[in-house]
Parts: structure tokens; C-alpha cells; sequence
């Protein structure tokens, strides 16, 4: 049984539509009537010198409420027409104007016959992009203040090297520059993106997504820590290479709580799943701390630090020598440099790695160098030892409980560390320790006599 075919619609019908449209288009999209008729005019105009050849000035009068679509056309009087499109003889056009001449410019309608159809679809066309335009600006208002924001996006298609990725109601482009080393993109895959940048093109408005921002690390951190978003913990710094490695410094405003424990969570389940998310990414995090002697060697983890030297310049920062030892230096350094280059992002300053019996050769060389031109003055700081931190005292001759580095990034107090003269079996060594803690606390003639 053959079906039957729908009837064709009479060009008042698609007229009916294509008003319909246009009064839906201005109602829901908020734009102003005027503003599409004066776009379906620009169109039709264009249609017509397409379809048949018009050239010149032409003008469109468009009758919405009767479905009227006509052409007009300005035509030079001549003699003898040769071109029927710009042209129009004389005889012809007084039978319309009397008292036209030759060389005059007229106007005359040039309606084709099958000009209704014309103008109905290339109503529609431009109904259409004027609604996707009008959902392009919607996206642009919507997502302008989603910049630097962390969204789930899913995997749409590859263009040229492009991820397209669906966030919401709207498409996001992950560029080439912008995605992890190692990471390959998938119809339908799922990510997490980080928004750098909605912007108006040439081709509609265009949310870019990153996946290599260090925003992507905070906001993930963000996400997966209560104490975080609380404002408990706070991300003080963010330093990352994308698909390889990622440090954070991380302090408390509440002085109960650790701030890289609550980072790390019970197990490690927070940073695990922070890790997940990244593409099995190996993730530091370290102690943020105002010295910045104490700062870097928590950034240098896990070396263990035997003493750095800063050099600070007028902007704040400036040059950190550190001192490790010699089987320490290439954890200090990393694979290909990237621990000290890591942990110079993460603090702001330069650092430069010296193993003890370098260090000791450098300064001897200084020693014996003479007429050497004086440097500028700079304020130089040096981290004490252990021994010197464990002798310190105050103005009025106590013994000072300072901190002891027990490990690199953790300190404790000298009430809580076992000194080893007080375990050692050699009773000499433990009465001569002993005897210059007391000095300590004798008077100076006394400690003299010690």
C-alpha cells in the first residue's frame, strides 16, 4: 500500500510560518522585532542579486502582516536598454513617469514571479541564525563569570588536534596546548577542566578549558577538602607540570589542625582521589611557612636540608643557597632537575643546590682571593644547625627551647628530643655534655673556670 504524500504548502502557508517564527524568535530570545526585519530585508537583498543577477541599488519592501515581499530597483534611463538589470529605455519608463528624461535614475519594481518562495526561505535561515546567535550570547553571559571555575566536561569529537568537550548546555575547547602530556581524549570520556578564558570570536563565543592550569590542582584540592572550602586550610601556592608533577604549600588559620594531613586525608583517600583525577599525577604537598628559609627546605621534600643560605634582593625574593649532603643532592635536584625547579616555582626564589664538600671548597676559595671587588650589600640569612639551635641562648644567659630540625619540613622541642649524651654509654662523654649544658646557666667566671 503506496503512502500518501503530504501536500505540498502554498506559499501563504510557509508566509503563516515564517511569521509565526518571527514573532517566537523576538518573544523568547528578547530581540527586538525591527532588528529581524531589518536583518530578512539585508538577506532578501542579497537573495535577489544571487538568484537573478540584480546589481545596484535594490530595496526590499516587506509587508509582515499581509505576507507582501516586493523588489525595487534603481534603473538609468537610456535610449536603448542593454542590460535589463541597470538599464530601462526611455519609452518604457514614461509609460510609468511622464516626465522622466534620458540619463535620469529611476526606481521600478522588479518582482520576480517566484519571489515569494525566495524570501520564505531565506526568512527562516536568518530566523536561525539570529537564534543561534542569540544562544551564543547567552552562553557568553552565562559562563563570563565562570571563569577559573572547575567543570566536568564530556568528550564530543576531535577537530584538528582540539578536544570539543559538552560542559552543561554549552561546547568548550580544550586545545592541543592545553591538554596533559600522556593523556589521549575519547568519545565520551569524562574530565575535569579548568575555564581560562570566555571570549566573544568571530565564529560565535568560544569557552576555552585547560588541563594543565596549576588552577585545575586548586580547585580539585578545593573540591575533595571540607577544610579547604571552609577556610580552614588554605592553598598558599600551586607549582605544576602537567602529567608529571605538582607541588602545593598548604597552612591553617586554626593552629589544631595540619594542614597537609587534612590535605592528604584519612589513608590518603582526599590526595588520592585528587591524583585519580590528574591522570595518576604525582602530587607534593608541603608546609607553607613566612620564613623563607624554612619555606624552601619544606619545598624541597623529601631531601633532607642541611642548611640554606638566602640572599634576598628589594623584591622580597632573591637567591637560596642550599646545603645538602652528598647522598641527598640528587633527591634535592629530582629526575631532570624537576624537584628544585618545582620547588623554585613554589616559592619565588632561586635556588641553588650545593653538596657540603662544595660548598666547603667554595668558601676556601673565597678566603684566599684577594682583590676581589666588594659586592652590593644584601641581605643574607643562614639557617642554623642543629647544635647551634640546641645551644642557643637568650639575652639573659637561659638556654632557649627553640626548635631542632628533626626532618625536613618538621621541627620539635628541645624538651621532646632525646639528646644522645644523656644514652651514651661512655660516661666520659655524657659527664662533658652534661657539664656545658650546666655552663649555661652558671655565671660567666664559673663557666670560664668549666
Amino acid at each position: 500500500m503506496a503512502l500518501a504524500k503530504a501536500p505540498k504548502k502554498t506559499e501563504q502557508e510557509s508566509r503563516s510560518e515564517m511569521l509565526d517564527a518571527l514573532k517566537m524568535v523576538s518573544e523568547e530570545k528578547n530581540i527586538p522585532v525591527e532588528t529581524l526585519i531589518e536583518s530578512i530585508e539585508g538577506a532578501l537583498v542579497s537573495a535577489y542579486k544571487r538568484a537573478f543577477g540584480g546589481t545596484g541599488t535594490v530595496r526590499i519592501a516587506a509587508d509582515f502582516e499581509k505576507s507582501d515581499f516586493r523588489v525595487f530597483a534603481q534603473k538609468l534611463v537610456v535610449q536603448r536598454a542593454l542590460n535589463e538589470n541597470t538599464e530601462v529605455e526611455w519609452r518604457v519608463a514614461r509609460e510609468q513617469d511622464p516626465g522622466v528624461n534620458l540619463g535620469d535614475v529611476m526606481e521600478r519594481e522588479v518582482t520576480p514571479v517566484d519571489f515569494g518562495r525566495i524570501a520564505a526561505l531565506t526568512a527562516k535561515q536568518v530566523l536561525m541564525q539570529k537564534l543561534r546567535e542569540a544562544e551564543r550570547s547567552q552562553i557568553v553571559s552565562e559562563y563570563a563569570d565562570k571563569q577559573g571555575q572547575l567543570f566536568r566536561g564530556v568528550v564530543q569529537r576531535i577537530e584538528r588536534g582540539d578536544a570539543i568537550l559538552e560542559v552543561g548546555k554549552a561546547e568548550a575547547m580544550l586545545p592541543r596546548k592545553e591538554q596533559a602530556q600522556g593523556e589521549s581524549y575519547r568519545f565520551g570520556e569524562s574530565y575535569f577542566v579548568f575555564v581560562v578564558d570566555v571570549r566573544q570570536g568571530y565564529r560565535g563565543p568560544s569557552i576555552i578549558v585547560s588541563r594543565t592550569h596549576p588552577g585545575l590542582v586548586r580547585q580539585l584540592f578545593t573540591r575533595e577538602v571540607p577544610e579547604i572550602s571552609d577556610g580552614i586550610v588554605e592553598i598558599n601556592a600551586v607549582a605544576r607540570e602537567a602529567g608529571q608533577r605538582s607541588k602545593i604549600a598548604v597552612s591553617a588559620s586554626n593552629p589544631d589542625v595540619d594542614p597537609v594531613g587534612a590535605c592528604v586525608g584519612p589513608r590518603g583517600s582526599r590526595v588520592s582521589k585528587v591524583v585519580g583525577e590528574l591522570g595518576n599525577e604525582k602530587v607534593d604537598i608541603v608546609r607553607w611557612n613566612e620564613d623563607p628559609i624554612l619555606y624552601i627546605s619544606n619545598a624541597l621534600s623529601p631531601a633532607q636540608i642541611t642548611k640554606v643560605i638566602t640572599v634576598a634582593d628589594d623584591t622580597g625574593t632573591g637567591t637560596a643557597t642550599v646545603i645538602v649532603a652528598e647522598d641527598q643532592q640528587s633527591l634535592a635536584i629530582g629526575k631532570q632537575g624537576q624537584n628544585v625547579r618545582l620547588a623554585a616555582k613554589l616559592t619565588g626564589w632561586r635556588i641553588d643546590i650545593r653538596t657540603e664538600k662544595q660548598y666547603a671548597e667554595e668558601q676556601a676559595k673565597k678566603m684566599f682571593q684577594y682583590g676581589t671587588p666588594v659586592p652590593a650589600p644584601a641581605v643574607v640569612r643562614e639557617s642554623e644547625s642543629e647544635l647551634e639551635q640546641l645551644f642557643k641562648v637568650d639575652e639573659a644567659g637561659e638556654r632557649m627551647p627553640e626548635t631542632v630540625a628533626v626532618d625536613a619540613g618538621s621541627a620539635a622541642p628541645v624538651s621532646d628530643v632525646e639528646l644522645f649524651a644523656v644514652e651514651s654509654s661512655e660516661p666520659e662523654v655524657s659527664g662533658a655534655v652534661e657539664a656545658v649544658l650546666d655552663s649555661a646557666e652558671t655565671p660567666d667566671d664559673e663557666a670560664a673556670k668549666l
